[in-house]
């Protein structure tokens, strides 16, 4: 059942969901009012939308409901959206209505409606997208860089590109065609991080122009119980010309293709490494007779430490290039599984098929002091631990029941050969460092919710010397009137 003053009812689970990429593009100190809300609204019988906006990015998202008939839209701000979830269950149902709170849903900004045509964008193009967004700049004063560019002047059958750069690295996708009639240059936000979102294939690009003969876009997707919109206006200018960085083929003299299993490794041993705290987050990338390593020291008067990763398929001479770990992290992380390599000074290409990253090397001091301890290789040290199969025995053939068959002694069965203790030792620390991770990630969601709870408490608190304030108030008042009356 659902009442005039809650029309609307949404399932706990769908609406804690929708706040989580909705809390995106609100701040927690708005510089509005209304730009603290969310606007909510039916979108069918059974559906309703909830919409939020910074002014340069709109979300919207639709999601399964309980709508009254005729329902007017209203606006309820973020933290009470959120205080109704508190203490309920995922499966039950939370009421929505209008709060005297809020301001008037009139005052909620316009958003630009874009009915065009719609591109489908396949789960390729999606993924090299979000590549490009994740390579974008995070400075406010390079507004170009902080963008993810539908390049479409490349002349070719799959000649188009998607590119994404903060002047240090380059990411870059070719092998794709998009139906476009000019390039496109969308912006970044962490919005599209957002898992429901970054998950949801394929997506439909809309392209138009707002009341203000302003060109904007909408990109749009469906999940399996919701679907969703973001809006905003696409960035003017010319985006750099990021050809001119990418190397040509003849200007490296080391080439490495590594394995899937090796890319896993990098990923795994990248944050275990020392020197985060170091300027630039240096790490090495040493290739040497067919071996791969890594160099990494925690202070820059220490050598650099060589840690073996696996062996790999290598042309050209021995090679060393030092390069921010976060680059280096991220390559591994996109599969990019070729590495083409000239000297220190030079750029460093991470490849696969179509898809290259370009990463700026950084300046390392004493890179030749290196140490190499007897360390085993990172592939091995994050190898699955497998429990080996038990051995099933053949059946043995029947015994003679002949009175002239010898009778022969049974063979002694072998002892098992003792389990290699170094094998174990690193299985263990290996166990050990993922339970330390897995602890981690549990501590920040408890840190989060402490937080939650004192803002909560915060609030009860102000409330409470509110009520308490007018309490005093009329107890004045009463004392007042009775010394009148006297």
């Amino acid at each position: 059942m659902i009442s005039k003053t809650h029309p609307v009812s949404v399932r706990v689970a769908d609406l804690k969901a929708a706040l989580s990429g909705l809390g995106k593009l609100i701040p927690r100190t708005p510089s509005l009012a209304v730009l603290g809300c969310v606007k909510v609204e039916a979108a069918g019988p059974r559906s309703v939308r909830l919409t939020a906006t910074d002014l340069d990015l709109t979300l919207s998202i639709e999601l399964p409901a309980t709508v009254e008939k005729d329902v007017a839209p209203f606006l309820l701000p973020l933290p009470r959206l959120r205080e109704l979830l508190t203490g309920l269950r995922s499966d039950e149902v939370v009421p929505l209505g209008p709060s005297i709170k809020a301001p008037p849903y009139s005052e909620f900004p316009e958003i630009p409606q874009v009915r065009t045509p719609g591109l489908t964008l396949p789960e390729p193009v999606v993924t090299s997208l979000l590549r490009a967004f994740a390579c974008a700049s995070n400075d406010p004063t390079r507004a170009v860089l902080r963008s993810a560019c539908l390049d479409t002047s490349g002349k070719g059958e799959k000649a188009h590109r998607i590119v994404g750069t903060n002047g240090r690295h380059l990411f870059s996708s070719n092998s794709m065609h998009l139906p476009l009639k000019q390039s496109v240059v969308l912006p970044d936000h962490p919005l599209w991080k957002w898992k429901p979102l970054a998950e949801t294939r394929p997506w439909t690009l809309r392209l138009g122009k707002d009341k203000h003969q302003a060109e904007v876009f909408r990109m749009e997707g469906q999940g399996q119980d919701h679907a969703w919109s973001v809006t905003g206006r696409l960035l003017d200018g010319p985006y750099p010309n990021y050809r001119q960085v990418i190397p040509g083929p003849d200007q490296f003299t080391t080439t490495v293709t590594l394995s899937d299993a090796a890319l896993e490794a990098i990923m795994r041993l990248i944050p275990r490494l020392p020197g985060k705290q170091l300027a630039n987050r240096p790490v090495g990338l040493h290739c040497e007779k067919g071996q791969i390593g890594l160099l990494a020291r925690g202070e820059n008067d220490e050598p650099w430490i060589l840690h073996p990763i696996d062996r790999c398929e290598m042309k050209g001479p021995d090679a060393t290039a030092f390069l921010n770990r976060d680059y280096l992290e991220k390559a591994a992380a996109f599969g990019l599984h070729r590495i083409s390599m000239s000297d220190e000074m030079s750029a460093v290409q991470f490849s696969r098929g179509g898809d290259l990253m370009v990463v700026m090397p950084v300046r390392a001091i004493d890179p030749n002091r290196i140490e190499r301890p007897a360390l085993a290789p990172a592939v091995e040290q994050f190898a699955p631990s497998t429990p080996p199969r038990p051995v099933v025995p053949a059946p043995l053939p029947p015994k003679p029941t002949g009175p002239d068959q010898p009778t022969k002694a049974p063979k002694p069965t072998p002892p098992a050969k003792p389990a290699d203790p170094l094998v174990e030792a690193r299985q263990q620390v290996a166990e050990a460092d993922e339970a330390l991770l897995s602890a981690r990630k549990t501590l920040k969601g408890v840190r989060r919710s402490l937080y939650a709870a004192r803002v909560q408490r915060s609030e009860a608190k102000r409330e409470l010397g509110g009520f308490r304030g007018l309490l005093r108030k009329l107890q004045r008042g009463r004392k007042h009137e009775a010394k009148k009356a006297s």
